[in-house]
């Protein structure tokens, strides 16, 4: 599957993405296209439909939460790391003949800018530039005021500039929460398990940066605004966090933070969507009784068809009741077996076109004890079809 992927061009992406950049890292079932921009740029790309996936502004994903899905993946958030409100002296505020730089309409830090100054920023001149041209404007004296981001959160004590406000300081003080800034947003379209299987190349993408930071800092290196390595460490230090390999519970809890604070204000519809979180696609295998039976007691499972075909049949939630249906009729019970959804990121398991010529994952080994999450029964119903299990939730046919 091809996916057209969008990245910034920050050190905390780039490193993030070295090695599916690089090549380094494979992407067994992906073939990806990346493209490098702006996050506005990107932001922009998103609401046109460039995009199958691409960095975003947690701002934009609130604003197209119908048409977004969020990755568990690959987040900016935390603390400590807000845009900074500057200015070429220090007693600047927002107000009438006041012109204010900000980086894009629909970025988080356009977002704070209206949270914590809408009534005094309606009345200044505000506009939106390329992030990089800021400091430079503030610099030379066109702009009274700038929402600085990215490398700006290093440089600007050196620039001669003044800190007006840290607008994530003040935001987890009133929230007490981490400040979303940016994370990696896909449209609807892209089927589940394609996403599946970019969270887990993206997460080993992450690892093989930490474990080889020279490759990955020529990387950062060829598309940073600033080029000082030890501010590009310090970007990498500040915005990649745990909660970039995963948002996990703290991540989530910002993410509807900031969604109430921007309904509050009146700058999310009162009845807009909710941010969905990719999860991870179900894994699916139906089997007679006896191979719960084998790898209950450690052993391995070996269906008929890893020796006719090489594989193991396996199918994805929704498509387990078109698998009973085709290939299970008139047999007895059957036992479902739902599998650990990471192994859908092993290189054993290919996605490979089968029947209707739909995507379904193959693997090319035998079933392991450790591969087994759960199981489910399958009884023959009095009409002699099967009937699935309601404890599995799997979706009815058709």
């Amino acid at each position: 599957m091809r996916l057209t992927i969008g990245l910034s061009t920050c050190p905390n992406d780039t490193f993030l993405f070295h090695g599916l950049l690089s090549g380094a890292v494979p992407t067994p079932g992906l073939e990806l296209a990346f493209e490098l921009l702006d996050i506005e740029e990107l932001n922009l790309g998103l609401l046109g439909g460039r995009f199958d996936v691409a960095k975003g502004s947690f701002a934009l994903a609130l604003e197209r939460a119908d048409e977004l899905v969020v990755l568990p993946v690959g987040s900016a958030l935390g603390r400590g790391n807000g845009p900074l409100l500057l200015a070429r002296a220090k007693g600047v505020l927002p107000g009438p003949g006041v012109r204010v730089l900000a980086p894009g309409a629909h970025t988080t830090a356009n977002l704070l800018l209206h949270l914590f100054h809408g009534p005094s920023l309606r009345e200044a001149q505000l506009e939106q530039v390329v992030f990089s041209a800021i400091q430079p404007a503030l610099q030379a004296g066109t702009t009274d005021l700038g929402a600085c981001i990215h490398e700006g959160r290093f440089t600007w004590e050196s620039q001669g500039l003044a800190l007006v406000e840290d607008l994530g300081a003040r935001w987890e003080a009133e929230t007490g929460a981490m400040l979303p800034l940016g994370g990696l947003f896909a449209r609807r379209r892209v089927e589940p398990h394609a996403l599946d299987l970019l969270t887990a190349a993206l997460r080993a993408s992450l690892e093989y940066g930490y474990a080889h930071p020279e490759e990955a800092l020529s990387t950062m290196r060829a598309h940073a605004q600033e080029q000082s390595d030890a501010v590009l460490w310090s970007h990498v230090e500040l915005y990649v966090t745990a909660q970039t390999r995963d948002l996990g519970p703290e991540g989530r809890t910002a993410l509807t933070h900031l969604a109430s604070r921007a309904r509050a204000a009146g700058l999310l519809a009162a009845d807009a969507a909710g941010l969905a979180i990719h999860g991870p696609s179900r894994l699916l295998h139906l089997a007679p009784p006896e191979a719960a039976n084998a790898l209950a007691a450690g052993q391995p499972w070996r269906p008929a068809s890893l020796e006719d075909e090489g594989f193991v049949h396996l199918s994805f939630e929704h498509q387990v009741a078109g698998s009973l249906a085709a290939h299970f009729a008139g047999q007895g019970p059957l036992t479902l077996l739902e599998l650990r959804p990471e192994l859908l990121a092993s290189p054993e398991v290919l996605l490979e076109l089968s029947r209707g010529g739909a995507p379904f994952p193959h693997l090319y080994r035998e079933l392991r004890t450790e591969d087994l999450l759960r199981t489910f029964e399958v009884p023959v119903t009095p009409e002699g079809g099967h009937q699935l299990p309601a404890e599995a939730s799997l979706p009815a046919p058709g």
